[in-house]
């Protein structure tokens, strides 16, 4: 990877963002190195996004956790890095970063439910998380579809099937129909529900569905 140094001191902010979204459309991706930093939280928190669009995390871990020196209090940071890191794997990171984002932002619908499936992926608990991912529900109800099929999973975990079944099947009559990948995701989910049920007929439904919204 090529690598550009530069220093910056009299360069503006936003100067400074075009200059990289610029350099993001070419080929290669050269990293920047700030040694004087004149980014804000947010506007580092705009990089890191866009490094994430590139294909590069390891790029975006490094904007977020700028961002969280700029700013230890900036949710927003904590929120973006919390979910990276789930998506990378680092489930015992992603669970600090948003225990954090809480603790700044106890009302903050969308860290109670991505907290609810670190311990999804852990299978840790779970209880807590079934708690939180109710509790999403009555912070940010225009998120009920998505936070239904986790609360769908957290019961299907808990060994009750049977309420999760109507709380995913809400949840995949509610989800946008253009998000074929989350549609999808819900059907599996389904289907392991009436499995655990032993609703085979239902099961092998929820399983064909699944396969079309995947093609």
């Amino acid at each position: 990877m090529k690598r550009l140094h530069l220093l910056v001191t009299a360069i503006g902010r936003m100067a400074l963002i075009i200059a990289v979204v610029t350099m993001l459309s070419g080929c290669s991706l050269p990293r920047i190195i700030i040694l004087h930093d004149p980014l804000s939280a947010g506007e580092h928190d705009d990089l890191g996004r866009i490094y994430e669009s590139q294909g590069k995390p390891e790029l975006a871990l490094e904007q977020y956790r700028e961002a969280l020196k700029q700013d230890k209090k900036h949710v927003p940071s904590l929120l973006l890095l919390g979910d990276l890191l789930y998506r990378m794997k680092d489930y015992a990171g992603a669970e600090s970063a948003l225990i954090k984002a809480l603790a700044l932002d106890p009302k903050n619908g969308d860290a109670c439910n991505n907290l609810a499936w670190v311990y999804i992926q852990t299978g840790t608990n779970l209880v807590k998380g079934r708690e939180l991912v109710v509790r999403a529900l009555t912070l940010t109800p225009d998120h009920r579809p998505y936070y239904l099929d986790t609360l769908g999973v957290l019961l299907l975990k808990l060994g009750n099937a049977e309420d999760a079944v109507p709380a995913l099947n809400e949840s995949l009559a509610t989800l946008p129909k253009n998000r074929r990948d989350l549609l999808a995701e819900a059907e599996g989910h389904l289907a392991e529900a009436y499995k655990a049920t032993g609703n085979e007929v239902k099961y092998q439904e929820a399983l064909q569905r699944q396969r079309a919204l995947q093609n």
